[in-house]
């Protein structure tokens, strides 16, 4: 399958509420949610500050092409599914 349009057609930016609730609906850790998705040194660090409320001073914006892949191997994006080989 080919995948046509720009990640934007396929996934909205995220609120740090949504994020969290991803999360918790996946029953995950943030450490375990950082770990799926971010190669950081300390992937708990990097996914609490996608929760953060947005103003606060530590906050950070998901990165699209991250806040995907999550719903995809969490089972919870909107269009697409993981198919096994």
């Amino acid at each position: 399958m080919v995948l046509n349009g720009v990640i934007t057609e396929r996934v909205t930016q995220p609120s740090p509420g949504e994020v969290r609730a991803a999360r918790e609906a996946a029953g995950l850790t943030a450490d375990a949610a950082g770990a799926l998705v971010s190669s950081a040194k300390q992937p708990r660090r990097t996914w609490e500050k996608w929760e953060k409320p947005v103003g606060t001073d530590n906050h950070r914006e998901i990165p699209l092409a991250a806040w995907e892949l999550f719903l995809l191997v969490t089972d919870q994006h909107p269009a697409l599914r993981l198919k096994k080989r």
